[in-house]
């Protein structure tokens, strides 16, 4: 029993271990599950097309910033997202579309394949203002190391197309992005051929805000010896080697079409820059990084390079770099021409990097050198050559330019040795120079060993040194040698040499520039000049010159003394001679100047005399100044200003000028007295100064000014007073009088910081304005009062009324005078509370009335317009007294118009009507028996109806306009009439309906429409005919030139003066019913015609048609048959076709026809005889002459250069014309003349059939008996001659030469 019971004892323990088992494995398992089972569920879900929409949806769901809109397959096959969107604080993304593709197929192979991955329209928006600020970034940068990778991946299509991004003011977009990306640990990172296409950036640049001024921060010294110790260091450092995380392989990156463009906030460009291609190839191999190629295309210009780097060992390096730069432009101006920059680098960086630049365009230049960059301060040794360089830096001036430069620069970045040689001019005050430095320095200061500069047709050289470590330090010493200034100062040609010292310093202690040493000697005008002394200034001290004499010549001037708070200064000047000192100075200057006491409130003593001074226009035949002012404790003083015969220009002589003031500051007085022209004035100024309340008193009295319009006076003394603590002045109230003026001030009035001045012209004589303008045209008297104020808190007042009674207005016009009778004139001027009220009442000559009530609103800003303007019954009759005898104007004018808007943008509303117009004019085609024009405003726009009326006809009239922007305003007039009769005296009459438009705007002037002519008879009276035209090389004196090859190649004017560009396109219609009888022709006309006009080239198209016509010249009666005027572009230059012949009724035989053929252009038509049948030329030509055969005429046997001959009688009358066509049939030299006297006067015809054989054809005026002469030139003066005629004589010439 006890054994059995032991064990129920212990029962309730042994299970205890069990227990805890069972737990612990129990909450591994749960925990296991709350890990496995998310994880398993995720690539469950990932591993379906469902499972991946559900967790994208899910994601949707739970983040309110991510929404996507649709969902398509899966990430196997390609999973599409639409309208994906994304919103953080400051950052806003949309994207249109999204395709991930993967392949998983590539995980067993430890690969992370990317099939597709592409973005449609993505579109993010930033907001920088709006981001959360960032974390601060603690973690330290270390070296870079090879990366292995534990798994490669593989994009093969990576697309991004039109996107867009707004950071701020900034837009960018991307057209197109293409490209392709493996990374392994074999091959390193390779991407594929990318495109990067239509890259657009365009940057806002907002104006900027003013913003609170800020309290104004001394400036702190700068920390040159951290400086040095950063720029110590090697550039390379430690560096050994450079290691990439991985291998990089670029075979190419292109891109096309990229932009950058600056706008301001009214989107105007403000810079634009446009690459058109990119190409980048590059690849690292062992430890070696090579640029295989980069171009570069854009507008600031083109760049190409090539080259490797080692980057272990010693790194070497071989990189060339080759570009052309376009000019660079700024507001249309070009500030940097065309250049071309190449620069190769080699050596190694570890040791010497060798480098060579050159450049050519604004600087042909060649940079050559090395710099040793792993060395600590960067030891370098650079050479510049320039062989030449041009700029201008300010357009006002000569480019600066150089020449033959080159620079030596060795020593390293802290301690430098330059040595520099070249030639430089420009920039106006830079004359041609041969430079030479040779210094030392360092970052904060120069040691200038040697600065020789050849110029100015001398030599200078300079030595010093300048410091600006604390302040600015110099000590600069000069040597000059036979330096002419005349390039500085040309009217003052002096050479000079000898010795400056100049030294000093600048800082937050304090300045002071010393001049110790200062002694030039050289000539001027074939006069010694000489300067020598020493002077100081600084904060303490003013100025200090020990002494100071400058010597021209035997004049001379001599300083010495100090300038401060106890001046005790003088200047001796003893000029006998100044001629040659300064330009065309001459004359004679002799004094002592003496300044003492504080240098703000000086005392003076001066004692100035001068005679016979000359300066260009400035003449002065005797002056002296004489006075002394006390400035202590109570001003007081005498001072003497005299002048005589001062005279400057042609229009200023002053005979007399003597300026007398005395007293102290209690009692003071100041007489002025001067005679000449154009203006002399007398005054007496008695005053009173109280400097406790700094307010002056006093009177001005005995008042007179000499002008051109006569004296000019003041009624009473005239007491003034002013108030130095208010600024303000008061005047008593006085007049002023002259025999055609009276300006009145009838009361007292204060000026200053504000006034108000009332005023009064009691008379205003215009006879005063014709002996100003040296006419007599105005009559009359004006009276006017007014009031002008203003003040400190609002805007100025101005109050004017003008009343006129019988005035009246003459002119002269040729023999004719112009009166204008105005029994009455009223104007009213009313500026208050920034706004202008002008009202006007004018009667116009009893025949008309001009009322006017205009108002102009806020003056200083948006000028608001208002008001009425009318015109009551104005007659034109007035006009009348310039016509002649017989001629007469008459109508009436009646117009009430209406204001708005503002100035800038003014509208007008109502009428302005010229009515009963009615004219009789000799130099008008047509008299007016009624006529009426009207004008209506609506505001921006006006329409225009009107109606000419005469006898039997009618023209009427439309046009409108707008000028809704008064920069781009618009007009239109069309013109229009149904056979509108004209009449020109002794010239034409003719019915034309006219039907043009006239358009305008401020860039252009259209003129279109057409013109029937259907009715016309012109008839022009025929030349004397003796008249003879001028000859070709004859030039009229003060007139223009007017030959034909002028006339031809004239153009017309392109634009107007205004600007407008001219243009016309107007087609002009000739009827059946126009005939024309002018010199000899008579015909009738029809044809179109087209008259075109653009860019000032006048051209005239068409054609005009000769019917019925007949033409009787030469003695002869042609009839046109056939007739064509053509016309393509020159109106001086149109295409004939006329064929003309013999009346048949003059005709022996009627069934032969003989004529003239005019083909060709006018100025050199083709002029052929003809006849029907066909006959020999000189058978035609004697029909066409005589109506006859030459058979007939008893000349049988008559040759071909006897019709030649013929030819130049009978259809030319100008040796230009015969002469030619006798070239046409061999005839050289042929020209038609007379010979004979009396009864035996002849008309011949003579030419050279070769050079030696002479042919004249002659035909009695009054027996009608023909003669041929033949001429042989057997020797130079001996010659054999055959007549014949009724007899055959036969002879021997010899010609004698005296």
């Amino acid at each position: 029993m006890t054994e059995q019971i032991q064990p129920s004892e212990t029962s309730p323990k042994s299970p205890e271990k069990p227990n805890k088992k069972h737990w612990v494995r129990k909450a591994v398992c749960i925990g296991s599950a709350v890990i496995l089972v998310p994880v398993l569920g995720v690539a469950g879900a990932l591993s379906f097309d469902a499972g991946q929409k559900s967790l994208i949806q899910l994601v949707d769901k739970m983040l309110d910033s991510f929404s996507v809109e649709q969902v398509e397959g899966g990430l196997q096959n390609g999973l599409v997202l639409k309208n994906v969107r994304y919103q953080t604080a400051g950052i806003e993304t949309h994207i249109a579309q999204a395709r991930l593709q993967l392949d998983f197929g590539c995980l067993f192979s430890r690969e992370v394949c990317l099939r597709d991955f592409t973005l449609n329209k993505p579109t993010i928006a930033i907001n920088t203002a709006l981001l959360p600020p960032s974390a601060p970034d603690n973690s330290k940068s270390g070296s870079m190391k090879r990366i292995s990778l534990p798994i490669s991946i593989n994009a093969e299509n990576l697309v991004m197309q039109d996107l867009s991004v707004n950071i701020d003011q900034t837009s960018i977009t991307l057209g197109n992005f293409k490209s392709a990306v493996s990374l392994n640990n074999e091959k390193g990172l390779t991407i594929a051929p990318t495109e990067i296409n239509d890259i657009s950036v365009i940057a806002k640049k907002l104006s900027e805000v003013k913003s609170e001024p800020k309290a104004e921060q001394p400036n702190k010294p700068v920390d040159w010896a951290a400086i040095e110790q950063s720029l110590t260091p090697a550039f390379l450092g430690n560096v050994s080697e450079i290691i990439l995380p991985f291998d990089l392989h670029i075979p190419e990156i292109s891109g096309k079409n990229w932009q950058y463009q600056a706008v301001n906030e009214k989107g105007e460009t403000l810079q634009s820059v446009e690459m058109s291609s990119l190409i980048a190839q590059a690849d690292t191999v062992d430890n070696q990084l090579q640029l295989q190629k980069l171009a570069v295309e854009s507008s600031l210009g083109n760049l190409s390079s090539q080259g490797k780097l080692q980057l272990d060992g010693d790194m070497p390096l071989d990189l060339t770099l080759k570009s052309h730069l376009e000019p660079l432009k700024s507001d249309g101006k070009e500030i940097l021409p065309a250049s071309d920059v190449d620069l190769t680098l080699s050596g190694s960086l570890k040791k010497s990097t060798a480098l060579s630049l050159k450049t050519k365009g604004v600087l042909d230049a060649e940079l050559n050198g090395n710099v040793q960059l792993a060395q600590d301060k960067m030891p370098l040794n650079l050479t510049l050559n320039v062989a030449k360089g041009q700029y201008t830096f300010v357009n006002t001036m000569t480019p600066l330019k150089i020449n033959d430069v080159t620079l030596k620069l060795t020593g390293d970045l802290l301690n430098y040795h330059a040595e520099l040689k070249g030639d430089v001019a420009g920039m106006n005050y830079i004359p041609a120079s041969q430079v030479e430095l040779n210094a030392d320095g360092k970052l904060y200061e120069v040691t200038v060993n040697k600065l020789g500069i050849d110029s100015l047709d001398g030599k200078s050289e300079f030595v010093g040194n300048a410091n600006w470590k604390n302040g600015a330090n110099w000590d600069i010493q000069a040597d000059l040698e036979k330096m002419n200034i005349a390039f500085f100062v040309p009217v003052m040609p002096a050479t000079l040499s000898g010795k400056l010292h100049s030294r000093g310093f600048a800082g937050s202690q304090g300045w002071q520039v010393e001049v110790p040493v200062a002694d030039l000697n050289g000539m001027l005008s074939a006069k010694p000049i000489s300067l020598k002394g020493s002077a100081t200034l600084n904060q303490n001290v003013l100025l200090t010159v020990p002494d100071l004499q400058i010597k021209y010549g035997e004049n001379y001037l001599k300083a010495s003394g100090v300038l401060d708070d106890h001046s005790d200064f003088a200047l001796d000047i003893n000029a006998p001679n100044l001629r040659g000192l300064w330009s065309d100075l001459k004359g004679r200057v002799k004094g002592r100047v003496a300044i003492s006491g504080q240098i703000t409130t000086p005392n003076l003593d001066l004692d100035l005399t001068s005679s016979n001074l000359h300066l260009q226009g400035f003449q002065l035949a005797k002056a002296s100044i004489k006075g002394h002012i006390n400035n202590a404790s109570l001003s007081s003083g005498k001072l003497n200003i005299k002048a005589e015969q001062l005279h400057y220009g042609g229009n200023i002589k002053l005979h007399l000028l003597d300026l007398d003031l005395s007293g102290d500051e209690q009692n003071h007085k100041l007489i002025l007295k001067s005679q000449g022209e154009p203006v002399a004035a007398n005054l007496q100024i008695n005053g009173h100064f109280d400097r406790t309340l700094e307010q002056w008193k006093g009177t001005i009295s005995q008042v007179k000014f000499e002008t051109p319009i006569g004296d000019v006076k003041s009624n009473q003394a005239i007491a003034v007073s002013y108030d130095n603590k208010q600024t303000q002045a008061n005047i008593a109230s006085h007049c002023w009088q002259n025999t055609d003026v009276e300006l009145c001030f009838p009361q007292a009035f204060n000026a200053g910081k504000q006034g108000n001045i009332p005023f009064q012209f009691k008379r205003v004589n215009l006879d005063l304005v014709n002996k100003l303008i040296e006419q007599n045209s105005l009559k009359g008297n004006l009276q006017v009062q007014g009031n002008v104020a203003w003040f400190t808190d609002k805007p100025f007042q101005f109050t004017a009324n003008v009343d006129g009674n019988h005035l009246a207005f003459s002119q002269k016009l040729d023999y004719r005078t112009f009166k204008l009778y105005i029994p009455k004139l009223t104007l009213n001027a009313d500026i208050q509370n920034n706004n202008l009220v002008l009202k006007t009442d004018i009667n116009v000559h009893n025949q008309g009335r001009i009322v006017g009530d205009i108002h102009l609103n806020d003056l200083a800003k948006n000028r608001q317009l208002g008001g009425t303007l009318a015109i009551e019954r104005l007659n034109l009759s007035i006009a009348n007294q310039l016509l002649t005898s017989g001629e007469s104007v008459n109508g009436e004018v009646v117009s009430k118009l209406s204001f708005g808007g503002n100035l800038e943008k003014p509208l007008l509303n109502g009428d302005f009507n010229i009515r009963n117009i009615r004219t009789k004019l000799k130099s008008m085609p047509v008299n007016i028996t009624d006529g009426d024009i009207a004008l209506r405003f609506n505001d921006n726009r006006s329409t225009l109806q009107g109606k000419i009326k005469t006898v039997d006809s009618h023209l009427n009239l439309t046009g409108r306009a707008n000028w809704a922007n008064i920069e781009h305003w618009t007009t239109e007039l069309n013109a229009q009439a149904n056979n509108f009769n004209v009449d020109i005296p002794s010239m034409a009459k003719l019915r034309f309906s006219p039907n043009i438009t006239i358009k305008a705007n401020p860039k252009e002037l259209n003129l279109s429409g057409t013109v029937d002519i259907p009715w016309a008879r012109i008839k022009i009276d025929s030349l004397p005919d003796t008249a003879e035209p001028v000859s070709e090389d004859e030039v009229i004196l003060n007139g223009p030139h007017k030959s034909k090859e002028e006339l031809i190649k004239r153009e017309f004017a392109a634009k107007t003066k205004s600007g407008m560009e001219i243009r016309s396109d107007l087609r002009i219609n000739i009827g059946k019913d126009v005939s024309l009888d002018a010199y000899g022709l008579k015909t009738n006309l029809d044809g179109l015609l087209s008259v075109k006009q653009d860019k000032g080239n006048l051209g005239l198209f068409g054609q005009i048609n000769l019917t019925k016509g007949r033409y009787a010249s030469f003695g002869q009666d042609l009839l046109i048959r056939k007739g064509l005027i053509s016309f393509s572009g020159q109106a001086t230059q149109p295409t004939l076709n006329i064929e003309a012949i013999r009346n048949p009724e003059t005709m022996e035989d009627s069934k032969i026809t003989a004529g003239v053929r005019v083909i060709g252009i006018a100025d050199s038509p083709e002029v052929t005889i003809f006849s029907e049948p066909s006959k020999p030329q000189d058978q035609a030509l004697s029909y066409l002459l005589t109506g006859r055969s030459l058979e007939s005429s008893g000349e049988v046997g008559s040759t071909g250069s006897v019709g030649a001959a013929l030819i130049g009688l009978g259809i030319s009358k100008s040796g230009k014309l015969v002469g030619s066509i006798g070239e046409v049939f061999g005839i050289q030299d042929l020209n038609l003349g007379t010979s004979g006297v009396g009864d035996k006067s002849k008309v011949t015809v003579s030419g050279n059939i070769t050079n030696r054989l002479q042919i004249k054809y002659g035909v009695g005026l009054f027996d009608g008996l023909a003669e041929v002469t033949l001429r042989y030139r057997l020797m130079p003066q001996l010659y054999f001659q055959s007549v014949s005629s009724t007899n055959q004589v036969f002879d021997l010439l010899y010609k004698f030469e005296f």
